[in-house]
């Protein structure tokens, strides 16, 4: 069930127009989907990052990362978020409180105006991020906006889950709308800095942990023009009782104010002197921030009739000015 939020008039349909009565057809021809890519790794970049000194609090240590890798209180990203947490349905109910959803669509509208303007932008991504503020000319504009009451709660007027129709790009170079991507963004407030990914067994008391550390990027992106939407990142760890990877992998998102491609890491070495009546563990921390929001959508249906949707969301979004996935730090609690 969808909640209906009155935010502006029907406006009359133009039946005289030959546009209104193609549009939808000419934008959806020749479309693809960016997740029918095989994600490619990133070319090997830097050395593995790993945080200067020792750290015994977590507030010290989101205190270093704040200095070295800040992020925003509050994100866009364009497309559909891969780093959307699918773990967990999260509610109208978990969100609104937060984040209304009427400012939320405001919010996504400015970021994508933002967007647009910003020509280091390819022309048809920039022409996709208008149509989220304006729509389709000649379409039918929707009489309010379609507020979802979870992340799953998400299929469109054609039948598509949210993440089909954000996922695609038109590839008909006859297309007025060639290059073009579906108008999605997601907007979302910061909920929590730098999580935890990957962490090692610990040693009590005096000695010396050694470890080797890297991680790998796959990229999920479109072979033509679509949204840049982010991918996959694997932690590695190992030595002196280091973790496994697959329990610590995570998906991210680029922001949309990004001026950085994250980049694999190549192996570093870390060693961790730990002193008497201390315990010294190696943990993994995420170079970005979870938020809180919204994917904002702006369906057209087959009728040209568009459709402005809101879906609850929790995304992961990396660093907008950060090349490294992921920083290794150096923890020493009491024993």
């Amino acid at each position: 069930m969808s909640t209906q939020l009155q935010t502006e008039p029907t406006l009359g349909r133009r039946k005289s127009s030959v546009m209104a009565g193609a549009l939808a057809t000419a934008f959806l021809t020749g479309i693809s989907l960016i997740g029918s890519q095989s994600p490619a790794f990133a070319d090997d970049g830097q050395p593995a990052k790993v945080a200067d000194g020792t750290y015994e609090s977590d507030q010290d240590v989101l205190a270093a990362m704040e200095k070295t890798d800040p992020v925003n209180s509050s994100e866009s990203s364009m497309g559909y978020p891969a780093g959307v947490d699918k773990d967990k349905a999260f509610t109208l109910a978990d969100v609104q409180s937060k984040y209304d959803p009427e400012q939320a669509v405001k919010d996504a509208q400015a970021a994508a105006t933002q967007y647009a303007a910003d020509e280091k932008h390819s022309a048809p991504l920039r022409e996709s991020a208008k149509h989220l503020v304006d729509g389709w000319a000649d379409a039918t504009k929707p009489s309010g906006t379609d507020i979802r009451q979870n992340t799953k709660d998400s299929q469109l007027s054609g039948g598509q889950s949210a993440e089909q129709y954000c996922n695609m790009t038109n590839t008909d170079s006859q297309s007025p709308y060639y290059g073009q991507a579906a108008p999605c963004m997601f907007v979302g407030k910061v909920d929590e800095k730098y999580p935890q990914r990957g962490a090692s067994d610990g040693l009590t008391g005096e000695g010396k942990l050694t470890y080797k550390v890297t991680a790998s990027v796959a990229d999920e992106q479109s072979t033509t023009e679509g949204w840049q939407v982010g991918g996959k990142i694997t932690p590695t760890i190992s030595g002196d009782g280091g973790s496994g990877a697959a329990e610590a992998s995570f998906t991210y998102s680029y922001s949309s104010t990004s001026t950085t491609k994250v980049q694999n890491t190549r192996e570093s070495d870390v060693e961790i002197n730990v002193p008497a009546g201390k315990k010294g563990i190696l943990e993994g921390r995420a170079n970005g921030a979870t938020y809180t929001g919204y994917i904002v959508v702006r369906d057209l249906d087959s009728s040209n009739q568009e459709h402005v949707v809101a879906i609850p969301a929790r995304v992961f979004i990396q660093a907008p000015g950060s090349s490294s996935a992921v920083t290794w730090v150096k923890r020493l609690t009491p024993a």
